[in-house]
């Protein structure tokens, strides 16, 4: 039994002594403890002791439905009479008939509140002068006990919150590979989030794009968002230091105008590696309550510690290159590998459509006969930018699969989405595209694609797929 448990069984105890304690104190037939619950508008039985027969208790009874719910508020002692302050079927707890005929009531205040009632019930009326020491004495070890319960409940909860954390950080290896890190530092940043979720944000196709999430509730962002200015994201990317923001009347937004709920608050974290700025993680929930400095601390710290286990396994890297992406500026595999598995989980798909397709160059020989190296990886970095789905205002990202062939995840509501940014792929290569040297070049791309959906065993599933239906059209055309 862990301690808090431990704790609680044993306040329950303590408090069914007390209650015990205090009937054979005043020699009284029936003594109970209801708290009172406001917020579901209920008595609550703690605990009772009788020496009568015919006593059955209710654990939960609406304020509406019992004889106490004039006194909810009540701050002092107080004697009922029944027959005269409360009638003998308001009794609910007995049951044949109420052998009882004096009521007192003693109320239990907290932060100046009335957090509990206990009630002795008498056939003779009490004398409280002569009780007034045992319930004066009862009173005062309720409330011992009470606050003693919630500072323990409270340490331990913090120490759980720390030994949790110290498990999360232990989670982040520079054994993993570089978007692993990424992938385990976004859950166990998310285990702090109750209402909300977590985003990473990278570079490739020369824009910062939303490339997987957490959690896929309400207010998650979906993949494939481009990073605008005035939003959060920007500001922590432009200042590189975490930057924290509520959210009010949907402003500021976390990274897109496009974004459907923008609600809670925000904390968004640079990705600093070597010193550069490699991506920006956003961590956001409804409650704006859950960012206690404590949680931004160990939020924040979280992504240090991947960042720094992502540079333990990197060589000198050149200033202009982004890390997750080939050199073409198209995700790497095991990123949108990654992303893909997420849209076969339940727990963190996308709540939009997602599309997995590859596309390639038809008339490749020819290309390869006629330039040279360098101008051939010129030639798969100017497709890569005019892939980019956010060119057409479609969401998604291209990947690398091979050279010469790139993958792509798109994302929308409805296959319109799709046919709106293929339509626009295909008109953009319907003439020849022009190298950043100037030189025009006529394309030949062909695609095949699947929808991603529950009935595939495994990403490869999906990928092998894809290229059998890549492999169609270009026997097709061939």
């Amino acid at each position: 039994m862990k301690r808090e448990d431990r704790s609680l069984a044993e306040f329950k105890q303590i408090m069914a002594d007390l209650v015990q304690l205090l009937r054979r104190a005043t020699s009284s037939q029936t003594v109970y403890l209801n708290w009172v619950n406001r917020t579901r508008g209920q008595f609550v039985l703690e605990t009772q002791s009788t020496e009568l027969p015919n006593v059955m208790f209710s654990d939960r009874v609406m304020f509406g439905q019992h004889f106490l719910e004039p006194y909810q508020d009540q701050e002092e002692t107080k004697a009922l009479t029944v027959g005269r302050d409360v009638s003998q079927d308001d009794l609910k707890h007995y049951y044949d008939f109420v052998p009882v005929r004096h009521l007192l009531l003693i109320p239990f205040r907290n932060n100046g509140e009335t957090v509990a009632i206990t009630v002795i019930e008498t056939e003779q009326e009490l004398d409280q002068s002569a009780c007034e020491e045992s319930i004066a004495s009862y009173k005062n070890a309720l409330a011992n006990v009470l606050n003693t319960y919630l500072e323990l409940t409270e340490l331990y909860g913090r120490e759980e919150v720390w030994e949790q954390y110290e498990e999360s950080i232990e989670q982040i290896s520079p054994k993993h590979h570089k978007v692993a890190i990424l992938d385990k530092m976004a859950v166990q940043m998310q285990q702090l989030l109750s209402s909300g979720g977590v985003t990473v944000v990278l570079r490739g196709m020369e824009v910062w794009t939303s490339v997987f999430s957490t959690s896929n509730s309400e207010l998650s962002l979906g993949p494939g968002m481009v990073l605008e200015e005035k939003s959060i994201a920007y500001d922590a990317l432009q200042k590189g230091d975490p930057q924290f923001s509520i959210h009010f009347n949907q402003n500021p937004k976390r990274l897109s105008g496009n974004e459907q709920k923008t609600e809670g608050a925000t904390l968004a974290i640079p990705l600093v590696i070597n010193g550069r700025r490699h991506g920006v993680i956003l961590a956001y929930d409804k409650n704006p309550l859950t960012f206690k400095e404590s949680t931004k601390h160990q939020l924040i710290n979280l992504v240090r510690v991947a960042a720094l286990s992502i540079q333990v396994n990197l060589g000198k890297l050149p200033v202009d290159k982004d890390l997750f992406t080939s050199d073409y500026g198209n995700f790497i595999p095991d990123l949108w590998e990654i992303s893909l598995q997420k849209e076969l989980d339940p727990e963190s798909r996308s709540e939009q459509n997602c599309w997995f397709g590859l596309i390639t160059i038809e008339n490749l020989r020819a290309l390869r006969s006629k330039y040279r190296l360098e101008e051939l990886k010129r030639i798969q970095k100017e497709m890569v930018k005019l892939l980019n789905p956010s060119r057409f205002n479609s969401f998604g990202y291209i990947g690398f699969n091979s050279d010469y062939v790139f993958s792509y995840l798109l994302y929308g509501t409805s296959e319109e989405d799709h046919k709106k940014w293929l339509d626009g792929v295909n008109s953009t290569f319907n003439t020849p595209i022009e190298l950043s040297d100037g030189k025009r070049i006529s394309l030949d791309v062909k695609y095949g694609y699947v929808t991603v959906h529950d009935g595939f065993e495994d990403i490869h599933d999906i990928v092998s797929q894809a290229k059998k239906e890549l492999s169609v059209v270009l026997n097709a055309t061939g």
